[in-house]
């Protein structure tokens, strides 16, 4: 699917889902290549030693990871203002990512998968807004 095509599917889900702004759906799509590599590089551990993952030639990344790919991608980014963005975008709370990845998923025109374990349970108790973009140790 090329980037037109992807912007407008985007657009149409956040219209019908009335939450989020397109801005969070793109972001996340975003996060999820991030994070592939970052997961493939090393940079983030894997949350799982699962050996069906990835057997299909996809590379899948858990809700823990991908959590932690939005909040380095935030984080460099946006830095301390990454609360507002996301704020402004609808966006509050770890499982916030975790609506827009399985409205993502239930769009069949948008083609994304995932594997029977993954849950929304998986984006509760991420990272608290308040403090993960601080500034700090430097991870990114």
């Amino acid at each position: 699917m090329n980037a037109r095509e992807h912007l407008r599917l985007v657009r149409q889900l956040a219209e019908r889902d009335g939450r989020y702004r397109p801005e969070a759906f793109l972001f996340v799509s975003e996060a999820v290549s991030h994070t592939q590599n970052w997961v493939r590089k090393g940079e983030i551990r894997r949350s799982d030693e699962d050996p069906e993952r990835g057997n299909d030639g996809e590379f899948h990344v858990s809700g823990q990871e991908l959590l932690e790919g939005l909040r380095r991608l935030s984080k460099q980014r946006w830095g301390e203002l990454a609360p507002t963005v996301l704020r402004q975008w609808g966006v509050f709370r770890c499982e916030d990512f975790g609506q827009i990845v399985f409205l993502m998923v239930e769009d069949e025109n948008l083609q994304w998968k995932k594997r029977d374990c993954d849950t929304l349970d998986d984006f509760s108790g991420g990272f608290d807004f308040d403090t993960a973009f601080l500034e700090g140790p430097e991870d990114d």
